[in-house]
């Protein structure tokens, strides 16, 4: 089959490997869309934090966002999962510590992440086995171009349920990316007053575009004005900036992961303001709330792609998310051909 492979910072190819076996508890998906993302980027492009740690070396198949439909099933797999469309989160845990037992896997000491973190193969490739239970059914009403976003939105809705955002909250969401108009979107749901806030003319005019207020930068009086703050950019300046827009006694999300320690990060105002900082990380437990919230309309994904490139275009892809100039936050690769029945709604969906 093919795969996507790394070998070196900017060099990647598309090689031919042996297709994997499903295990016991595992299906075989065929690959349609991948999303690529800044952790991608940053495989790519030789910055990233994991290869700096030694977390990561090269060569490796990356990819951890993604679609498919399953095509075989392992032993002790159901096989009425043959021929559903799905997709799945990219955590692998042990099984047996104190935190997989409790069902708390994002703590697993020995995890590892599918094309992230640890040695197993990512869903750059046609084909790729996964467990059953990693594994969301995709419903008919969804695109393949939404149901491949799930794997980083389902953190946005982490993120806004960890500060318990509610009807009475005034919400700034710090960043309109892929995570930012994700976390707007699920606290406009709740009910919450929420602001997009973002330097970007583009970013902004997404999000108004998808009905949210989006600002450049809060203004003077903004201080201390919002209950609830989901940074989700991960950039210096954003994350310093959540301290001084949450209200006393008010609730942070980090949900955007900066790549170096943040100067200037006041945390005494943290202290003085009595505020509650959540670190967030993954989206595991919260997708089936997501396929809802997107299946009812509530959270419209397919506006955030700004393209769809083939197989053989990847130094194109990556080219395009490190693009400034992009209008729309997410970048696509088509690995597999979309099920018949899904390419009308697929192309209809992208934007090319």
């Amino acid at each position: 089959m093919k795969a996507i492979l790394l070998t070196a910072a900017r060099t990647v190819t598309i090689a031919e490997v042996d297709p994997p076996v499903p295990g016991p508890g595992e299906v075989l998906v065929r690959v349609g869309l991948l999303g690529l993302c800044g952790t991608d980027l940053g495989f790519y492009d030789g910055t990233s934090n994991y290869l700096r740690d030694g977390l990561k070396s090269y060569p490796f198949v990356p990819g951890h966002e993604w679609v498919g439909t399953v095509c075989g099933t392992g032993p002790g797999v159901d096989p009425g999962w043959g021929g559903r469309r799905v997709s799945g989160h990219n955590f692998r845990a042990c099984g047996h510590c104190p935190a997989c037992r409790a069902g708390r896997i994002r703590y697993c000491p020995d995890r590892s992440e599918i094309g992230v973190l640890g040695p197993r193969p990512g869903a750059g490739s046609e084909l790729l086995t996964a467990p059953v239970d990693t594994l969301t059914r995709i419903p008919d009403a969804l695109s393949d171009t939404a149901a491949a976003l799930l794997e980083p939105t389902a953190a946005a809705v982490h993120a806004v349920d960890r500060i318990a955002v509610g009807p009475h909250d005034r919400v700034a969401v710090l960043g309109g990316g892929t995570l930012g108009l994700a976390a707007a979107q699920v606290a406009r749901a709740l009910g919450a007053d929420t602001v997009v806030l973002d330097p970007h003319p583009a970013a902004r005019g997404l999000a108004a575009a998808l009905g949210l207020p989006a600002l450049a930068a809060p203004d003077e009086q903004d201080q201390g004005a919002y209950g609830a703050v989901v940074e989700a950019s991960g950039s210096g300046a954003a994350v310093r900036a959540a301290v001084g827009l949450v209200a006393a006694g008010g609730r942070i999300a980090q949900l955007g992961t900066p790549h170096h320690p943040v100067d200037g990060f006041d945390a005494a105002a943290l202290v003085i303001k009595d505020v509650t900082l959540h670190a967030v990380l993954s989206g595991v437990g919260y997708w089936d709330r997501l396929v809802e919230l997107v299946e009812s309309g509530a959270v419209d994904l397919d506006p955030l792609v700004e393209q769809v490139f083939a197989l053989d275009s990847l130094d194109a892809a990556f080219a395009q998310l490190a693009s400034p100039d992009r209008g729309r936050p997410k970048v696509l690769v088509r690995v597999g051909a979309p099920q018949p029945e899904r390419a009308a709604v697929t192309a209809a969906a992208s934007v090319r």
